[in-house]
């Protein structure tokens, strides 16, 4: 999985280790195993439809025994102590995150991730420090949502106009990958 089923910490060093990719999988009998060592089984199998239409395949896993682990409290979310450890995994969405870590972590990801760091970042600081943008002038979802875009077409509008005044049309901070063929 993501992360190592040992170290149940992530990066900030706050505790996960109730979470599913912080605990060890067993694919051919198809349990999870908790840092205390304590065998999480699959329950049930179901299928759970979206408000918007979608539908996702989850699988419901219980720890055996809870009682006495010493980091039940980290674990399980539960507030009843007699309640069991249960996780809720959907292995598409796992799918998906492998792919997409996969696909951010090859040498055309880095470079579209710098790149848009580049882009978004200058955007927010051009409108905040240079053109001292501080707080919305409307209230509402639907007047915000107008001038934010108002903002953003005339934050466009004056890029194009600085890239025609120096001739830089066709240039890019760092090149896509259909030019750095990959």
């Amino acid at each position: 999985m993501f992360a190592d089923a040992e170290a149940g910490s992530d990066i900030f060093g706050f505790d996960f280790i109730g979470r599913a990719e912080n605990m060890a999988y067993y694919a051919q009998e198809d349990y999870y195993l908790c840092k205390k060592g304590r065998i999480l089984a699959k329950v049930s199998t179901s299928t759970e439809h979206n408000k918007d239409g979608t539908t996702r395949e989850v699988t419901r896993y219980r720890c055996e025994d809870c009682s006495e682990c010493p980091y039940r409290a980290a674990c399980c979310k539960a507030r009843d102590p007699n309640k069991q450890k249960e996780l809720v995994v959907c292995r598409e969405f796992i799918e998906f995150r492998e792919a997409s870590l996969k696909r951010i972590t090859t040498e055309e990801g880095k470079l579209l991730r710098v790149n848009r760091s580049i882009q978004a970042e200058g955007a927010f600081g051009q409108l905040k420090h240079n053109r001292r943008f501080v707080r919305f002038l409307t209230a509402g979802n639907v007047k915000v949502a107008c001038e934010l875009f108002l903002l953003a077409i005339s934050q466009n509008i004056r890029k194009a106009i600085v890239k025609c005044n120096t001739g830089s049309l066709e240039t890019h901070i760092l090149q896509p990958a259909s030019l750095l063929k990959f």
